[in-house]
């Protein structure tokens, strides 16, 4: 037998273990799967990691990403709202609000630079990021007071604008326009709204929380439920303002939804589509076969959230009324 060949034993060996595997455990979803889980045990079985920590270790990270060259992040702080604004290149020719995630607990407008920035490059659009209270030491309804506020105040202005959030910022969003609607604002300012992967349903009972997927996830029912618990802090999770399932969606302007369809919050986001479409809402579906949930902010490393990031730009100058780009993904 030659150096390098395999004996008869280890064969044996291999096919006994790979009988206790999954028939795909050589697969990189696999291995995927497996870090996750490592990662949920180590954050807060090992580690105990809160979200005060959690949150700072993001904050250290982001910082090691400022977006590609060409951005420009400015902070603002003004009596209605505090937060920053990005633009690439000085283009403004439109503006995208973009209400950050972070299961009400974490993120931040300096968190979403880079993102922000790969945006405003795909869109040539002003991408303002507004900031907002965080759980545990801002419980509900803080942070839906800070996004209704910041919304209140963008439609007295009348500037025509895109109104977009992702995960818990979805959440924000979706629950900031149904109660501009409720109280009978003046929406037409409001070109579209865009939800990314949205946190639409903090009930126990949700269909995600159910279902658990987390093959495809870094968290899972158990963070999901603390999250939920940290921000409600006893608060009905019936009420439609945190459950946006149950608003009506009535005389929506145009949704762009995203999510992966293998991610944690999959289930409710289906739900989510159904319930617009019944509202008869003018919608735009893009989903991705496998994606981590909050890949759209990771464009320097995740081809997915590259796509995203061409896919959200050429959607929203289509709903602010601005001609295609003929390049959108060049650097000019």
């Amino acid at each position: 037998m030659t150096t390098g060949e395999s004996k008869p034993e280890d064969k044996g060996r291999t096919d006994a273990l790979s009988s206790w595997l999954p028939d795909d455990w050589r697969s990189p979803a696999a291995w995927l799967e497996q870090a996750h889980r490592a990662a949920r045990l180590l954050r807060r079985d090992v580690a105990h990691v809160t979200p005060w920590q959690l949150r700072q270790a993001i904050e250290v990270a982001s910082r090691l990403n400022p977006g590609p060259w060409g951005g420009d992040f400015r902070e603002v702080k003004t009596e209605h709202w505090h937060g920053a604004e990005v633009k690439w290149k000085e283009h403004d020719e439109g503006t995208v609000v973009w209400v950050h995630g972070g299961a009400f607990a974490f993120g931040s407008p300096r968190v979403y630079r880079a993102a922000a920035v790969h945006l405003a490059r795909q869109s040539r659009c002003k991408v303002v990021l507004p900031a907002y209270r965080l759980a545990p030491e801002h419980p509900f309804p803080a942070a839906h007071d800070d996004v209704l506020a910041m919304l209140r105040h963008c439609l007295s202005h009348g500037e025509k604008l895109v109104l977009m959030g992702d995960s818990a910022g979805a959440n924000l969003v979706l629950s900031a326009v149904e109660q501009c609607q409720k109280e009978g604002l003046d929406l037409s300012s409001l070109a579209g709204v865009a939800v990314l992967s949205p946190w639409c349903d903090l009930r126990q009972s949700s269909a995600s929380v159910a279902q658990n997927a987390i093959a495809h996830s870094p968290f899972d029912q158990r963070d999901a439920l603390e999250y939920i618990h940290n921000y409600l802090n006893g608060h009905d999770p019936k009420d439609p303002r945190v459950c946006p399932l149950l608003s009506s969606f009535q005389n929506w302007p145009p949704v762009y939804l995203e999510y992966a369809e293998d991610e944690f919050l999959a289930p409710d986001v289906k739900v989510l589509e159904e319930r617009f479409q019944k509202a008869g809402v003018v919608l735009h579906v893009r989903t991705e076969p496998r994606a981590v949930h909050g890949w759209q902010v990771l464009p320097e490393w995740l081809p997915e959230a590259r796509r995203s990031s061409l896919a959200i730009g050429s959607w929203v100058r289509r709903a602010l009324s601005l001609s295609p780009l003929t390049t959108p993904s060049s650097n000019g």
